[in-house]
């Protein structure tokens, strides 16, 4: 999804920009990441802390270790694809027939 705001504010230095050049505020030099960036994993784990654009929150997050928030983000990617799971499978039990003479 290749989201971007109208104009871009630095969350540390509060510089307002247009356009990115070089992922880096031109105020104050921080790097600001947005997803269209595609930026690797092994690139992510090497810089540690960032600041990464939210698009469906409108704001900047910064992310202090990219380890614990990638173990974070995978453990709450399994427990809504467990509650979707259970959900079908409730929903299919729902769906038989409640006897054979009905059917």
């Amino acid at each position: 999804m290749r989201f971007r705001p109208q104009r871009y504010q630095c969350p540390k230095c509060r510089w307002e920009f247009a356009f990115r050049k070089k992922r880096c505020c031109p105020g104050c030099g921080t790097l600001l990441l947005i997803a269209s960036d595609n930026p690797t994993d092994a690139e992510l784990t090497e810089l540690k802390s960032f600041w990464m654009w939210e698009p469906f929150q409108d704001k900047w997050d910064y992310i202090r270790d990219w380890e614990e928030h990638k173990r974070e983000a995978m453990r709450k990617v399994e427990q809504h694809a467990q509650a979707l799971c259970t959900g079908l499978v409730k929903a299919a039990e729902k769906l038989r027939p409640a006897s054979r003479w009905l059917q």
